[in-house]
């Protein structure tokens, strides 16, 4: 086995923007499925599990796939001249991690209470996704279409971090997209 030489940092972040690109890709084609497979009939379910995070009072689906594991609230240090919703960056099990505020994204600014939680996500870099709390774990939610469902517009709508809506036995809740949560520029 030949050793390859280490990669610089240009090559690095070179290498993390390329795999970043390649799972959006992949993300926006799991999007186009899921809308397809709504148009195909009623009561279509998708495969796996989806964690329930509930934030500034709304609550959405997040694929489980994305998520290494729920954590407590703990002490962020602030990041200077981060985007608004990037609250900081916070150490997890030693590897920094990028916290990113759900909240933030959706326009509210506020204070976390200290029961917050945050959902560890690997990805190109590791992110922590700030939420208000953890609600539950769904299996094969129905995939709707939010027109046909007769559900007005979401907070999420404009986000852009919507894949779609399914039914779930606590009524119509947002899937979202964690590719959109992960992509967190480089320095942000």
């Amino acid at each position: 086995m030949v050793d390859s030489p280490p990669m610089t940092a240009a090559e690095a972040q070179a290498r993390r923007a390329s795999v970043q690109k390649r799972l959006t890709q992949v993300e926006e084609e799991i999007v186009r499925l899921r809308r397809e497979l709504a148009t195909l009939g009623v009561d279509q379910r998708l495969p796996g599990l989806y964690l329930t995070v509930e934030v500034a009072g709304t609550t959405a689906l997040l694929p489980v796939e994305a998520v290494m594991e729920v954590v407590r609230l703990v002490a962020i240090e602030p990041l200077p001249a981060a985007l608004p919703h990037v609250r900081g960056t916070m150490l997890y099990r030693g590897t920094p991690a990028v916290v990113v505020d759900l909240a933030a994204l959706l326009g509210v600014r506020r204070e976390p209470d200290l029961d917050a939680h945050l959902v560890i996500c690997g990805g190109a870099r590791m992110v922590a996704v700030l939420v208000d709390r953890v609600r539950d774990l769904v299996e094969s939610p129905v995939l709707v279409d939010g027109a046909a469902s007769g559900e007005t517009a979401h907070a999420w709508d404009g986000t852009g971090l919507m894949a779609g809506l399914c039914r779930t036995s606590e009524g119509i809740r947002p899937l979202l997209r964690a590719s959109a949560i992960l992509a967190v520029p480089e320095g942000a």
